[in-house]
């Protein structure tokens, strides 16, 4: 046992066996080398105090000065004050006033005058409750004195007792106070005049207050309707007391609670004031979650933001946001899935998705990859055939699924790992969505042909009417075929290279090449400058809402067959022509005054919000993904202007 712990222990003894805060210096040096002699043995480290000079002692008992446990005064004969003794016996005060309410509250008055300032921590009642409200650690090491208004004497309160025991024991004096028959209908009526055609709330305020005390701290935590109640009530009782200008120990009591149970129904009112801006935040939150592009990583969801522009992380802490996503991921109700669900692709990145929206999802990302499959094969099959090589998944069903399996965790890897999510047997089997998709069969997945809906046969005759006549001709084929054949190792190398993932590159550095076509056009042109600082801009946001494993285009074609549901092709194209011009006509008027700086992601996605939300687009069904295109709609404006 460490020496420092056992001179405070001494020192506590040693006053309570004197019952008194105060020992003599010169006692307590004898008294701890006594101890020192008889103890030795079971601590060593002891043998400093036995024999050795006062400083030792004066060392310990300097660490507790500094540390507020004991104050030293005298110049003559010292003598030491003990803090523990008088947080013992304002413990035990507490402990009265529990089991008799009308025992009066220890104040600043009770302690002599002769007692050192040091020992008592001054604070006041509007920062030190809210505080120990927030966060209270029992200990030993504090007495805090607690001041009101002037007229009001300060309270004591040792950090052994907790805030709640304090507030409770106020509530029960002001009580008891309203218990009264002249007191109850005095402040009743005053309540009831100041409210009028609120009677029957404020009744029911002080039946659940006067009759109900076991329920008090519960309904000043939770019932945020009361607070205005609380509050007049108080003002009232001030207001009264104020012409009074002797107090009673009674008086100074019902003060002190006021005060008390005031602090606190204050905090009370501020925290639920956060709870209802942190519950509309999540509503927020959840609804931006069942936006495009409907599944999010961790760092997307914390960077979100209400519709004035603001972070919603600002309105509620990392942790509260964690807690209300791991509720969503782990509420059920019987055998159905959560909410939200997460899944993780395969470079280990997680993402959440809300559990109606995983099906639609799968759909449109399905028929995203189809085509850019069914083209990358194409083209790549067709580039082999006319260097004489056949490819097994040309002519093999097993080699060909495999072979969409790899361009679909090239192209789709968002696709590809829903569709090898442990949540989706059990979702697919669950859905009751109209038109639902078969994606189970005995068991299993369905292959990635009848998922994407691409035929083995089809791409192969495609590629082949490509080629040209000679082609057929056997004796010409052969002799072509040995002058442009690839040896045999590159072949294989080039066969397992993903198709979609090279005509992914070929239609980026298109695009990119365009651009930088532009701005080489403008360089050294200062009217155009802007133009070009837009272009880059542009080009900088498309990185952060187009995958990287997709293009503008593909996405503006992906999100339009969300919100066109035209079946016909003639409204079809009227409306999505309509919709362009309206976006084209705004962006061009916007971009006149605006400043080159001020184009970014949040900024876009403020002048989608202003867009989509107008008259002309208001019969519009699905105005996230129509929000989603306008962006995407917007940048490619800006990218390719004149």
């Amino acid at each position: 046992m460490a020496t420092t712990s056992i001179i405070l222990q001494l020192l506590k003894f040693y006053s309570s066996r004197q019952r008194a805060p105060v020992i003599d210096y010169g006692e307590f040096v004898d008294y701890v080398r006594k101890y020192a002699q008889h103890h030795f043995d079971e601590n060593p480290e002891l043998a400093n105090f036995i024999n050795g000079p006062v400083s030792d002692i004066q060392a310990e008992l300097d660490r507790y000065v500094s540390d507020r446990q004991i104050a030293i005064t005298g110049v003559g004969k010292q003598v030491i004050y003990v803090l523990a003794f008088f947080i013992d016996r304002y413990t035990e005060s507490y402990t009265d006033i529990a089991k008799n309410f009308s025992v009066s509250f220890p104040c600043v008055t009770d302690i002599q005058k002769t007692v050192p300032s040091d020992l008592i921590t001054s604070v006041s009642a509007s920062d030190i409750i809210s505080q120990l409200l927030e966060k209270q650690v029992i200990d030993e090491r504090t007495l805090y004195s607690i001041a009101f208004t002037k007229q009001v004497p300060s309270l004591l309160l040792p950090s052994t007792v907790s805030i709640s025991v304090l507030i409770n024991a106020a509530l029960k004096k002001l009580q008891d106070f309203m218990r009264k028959e002249e007191s109850h209908d005095y402040f009743l009526k005053k309540l009831t005049n100041s409210n009028p055609g609120k009677e029957i709330a404020i009744k029911n305020f002080f039946t659940q207050f006067v009759a109900k005390p076991e329920e008090s701290l519960d309904a000043l935590r939770h019932n945020g309707d009361s607070f205005y109640y609380w509050n007049q009530l108080f003002y009232f009782i001030k207001q009264d007391y104020n012409k009074v200008k002797d107090f009673t120990s009674e008086d100074i009591n019902l003060l002190q609670s006021i005060g008390i149970i005031e602090v606190a129904a204050n905090y009370y009112k501020s925290k639920a004031s956060e709870r209802i801006q942190k519950d509309a935040a999540f509503k927020v939150l959840d609804e931006l979650l069942l936006q495009p592009p409907y599944y999010f990583t961790m760092d997307q969801v914390q960077k979100m933001k209400d519709n004035h522009g603001q972070y919603l992380l600002g309105k509620y802490k990392e942790d509260d946001l964690k807690e209300h996503l791991e509720g969503l991921t782990s509420e059920t109700i019987g055998d159905t899935l959560p909410k939200l669900l997460i899944f993780r692709t395969e470079d280990g990145q997680g993402y959440f998705i809300f559990k109606e929206k995983v099906m639609p999802l799968i759909v449109r990302l399905c028929n995203d990859a189809r085509d850019l499959i069914r083209e990358s094969l194409s083209k790549v099959w067709f580039k082999y055939l006319r260097q004489f090589e056949v490819l097994p998944e040309m002519k093999e069903n097993h080699s060909f699924e495999n072979a969409l399996e790899r361009e679909l965790r090239v192209v789709q890897p968002i696709l590809y790992a829903i569709l090898h999510a442990s949540f989706l047997p059990v979702l697919a089997y669950d859905d009751q969505t109209p038109g639902r998709i078969t994606l189970y069969r005995d068991g299993l997945l369905i292959s990635y042909s009848e998922l994407l809906l691409i035929n083995r046969q089809e791409i192969y005759n495609d590629a082949k009417v490509k080629l040209p006549f000679w082609y057929s001709i056997p004796l010409v084929s052969w002799l072509i075929s040995l002058v442009v054949r690839k040896p045999k190792k590159e072949r294989v190398k080039d066969s397992k290279k993903s198709a979609a993932e090279k005509l992914l590159r070929e239609e980026k550095d298109k695009a990119d090449a365009k651009v930088r076509e532009l701005d080489d056009k403008d360089l050294g042109d200062p009217l155009k400058n802007k133009k070009r600082i837009l272009r880059r801009e542009a080009s900088e946001a498309e990185k952060i809402l187009v995958p990287e494993n997709s293009t503008l285009d593909r996405e503006l074609e992906s999100y339009l067959s969300e919100w066109n549901d035209r079946l016909a092709a003639k409204p079809r194209e009227n409306l999505t022509q309509d919709v362009n011009n309206l976006i084209r006509d705004y962006t061009r008027k916007t971009l006149k005054t605006f400043k080159t700086e001020n184009l970014s992601v949040d900024r876009v996605d403020s002048l989608a919000q202003s867009l989509v939300e107008s008259p002309a687009l208001y019969k519009v069904k699905n105005h996230p993904a129509l929000k989603r295109y306008i962006e995407l709609y917007i940048i490619k404006l800006i990218k390719n202007l004149p």
